[in-house]
């Protein structure tokens, strides 16, 4: 009888035991990730451009992440915020009060991105009193209930799970290439008449609670909103009494070039939600807003029992010490540009190849 190998066995069990339902990318059986590799139990080596799906900013098995994590194990794995309080929540809480943009000076943390926009929906909610939530075409912000509801980047997240959250509403995204027989100069202008057109047809601005979008869109595109846009957006809401929610899920911590996203067009979101790289592998999200706005949301109107786990906290504090020690969001941003030249720089010879006759 053949003897199963490890990543047989592996295997098996996977498929045995783990819902089919998650999008399975490959059959590797991953043992061990250092930095930007890892290996399979097989042997082979790889290189991890998905980085946990945008989440090890600083690499895999960071030394000093390691280290904060071990020894914050050591003193306490859980007890739950609403027990009491411990030092790397504190620690952390203070920490992104001083690097978010603005006033955001108050967090609330979840486990997850997904977990921490439900949490932002029901923050705007409680706070104005309001019942409807704008968002955008091709947007994509989890996969609960809530951050269903708001995600329009595929049909296929919302088959079979309707009827779902109600008072949700989605306009264009300044996206050209989801905007047919749109000039791209327009854009901009198109997208917000629809939302000036949603509110006059559809829902009055004083029912809207929050306005939420994606600085950069995610799965929809991987396309940045304009500054003028996010600015138009910002004064809007401002009218209208209307909150703005930024989902820096995965723009956050450097991966734009600034710490945020929200930089790029000098806006400051009334509520900020954050995961993924905030915490470099361990599971945290959190939703960043002002004393003021925090203090709208009654007591007991939200919780968690895993949310700001002390060991995650101290790995997103370590994670964040790296980033600002090795400076790199500054390296995100001559890389960024390096790369977008690069790039361009292809296009206009595979362009002009196209026209010569020697590509024929």
């Amino acid at each position: 009888m053949k003897l199963q190998n490890k990543t047989d066995e592996i295997q098996e069990k996977a498929r045995k035991h783990l819902s089919p339902v998650m999008t399975r990318v490959t059959e590797l059986v991953i043992e061990k990730a250092h930095g930007a590799k890892f290996w399979t139990t097989d042997g082979e080596e790889y290189i991890d451009f998905v980085s946990g799906v945008a989440v090890n900013a600083v690499g895999h098995t960071n030394g000093k992440m390691v280290e904060a994590i071990k020894k914050q194990a050591e003193n306490l794995i859980h007890l739950g915020l609403n027990y009491g309080y411990y030092e790397t929540a504190a620690n952390l809480a203070e920490k992104l009060a001083h690097i978010t943009p603005g006033n955001l000076d108050t967090v609330f943390f979840s486990n997850s991105g997904a977990e921490a926009i439900d949490g932002a929906l029901k923050l705007a909610k409680a706070a104005t009193g309001r019942p409807a939530i704008i968002a955008f075409e091709g947007s994509f912000h989890g996969r609960t209930l809530g951050a269903t509801a708001i995600t329009a980047s595929s049909s296929k997240y919302r088959r079979y799970y309707e009827p779902i959250l109600g008072e949700v509403y989605h306009v264009p995204y300044p996206y050209p290439s989801q905007l047919k027989n749109i000039k791209e100069e327009e854009v901009e202008e198109y997208c917000l008449n629809q939302l000036h057109k949603l509110f006059d047809l559809r829902v009055d601005p004083s029912r809207v609670a929050a306005i939420i979008i994606e600085p950069v869109m995610g799965e929809g595109g991987y396309y940045p909103a304009p500054p003028s846009f996010l600015q138009a957006l910002r004064k809007i809401t401002e009218e209208h009494g209307i909150l703005l929610i930024f989902d820096e899920v995965q723009t956050g911590f450097g991966r734009t070039g600034k710490m945020f996203a929200a930089e790029h067009a000098n806006v400051t979101p009334d509520i900020l939600v954050l995961a993924k790289a905030l915490s470099g592998g361990m599971p945290l999200g959190a939703i960043v807003a002002s004393r003021k706005l925090h203090e709208k949301w009654p007591m007991a109107g939200h919780g968690s029992t895993f949310g700001g786990n002390p060991v995650s906290c101290a790995a997103a504090l370590a994670n964040i010490e790296v980033i600002e020690e090795e400076k790199l969001v500054e390296r995100s941003a001559k890389l960024g540009a390096e790369i977008v030249s690069r790039l361009q720089n292809s296009v206009a010879i595979y362009r002009v190849l196209l026209k010569s006759e020697a590509w024929v």
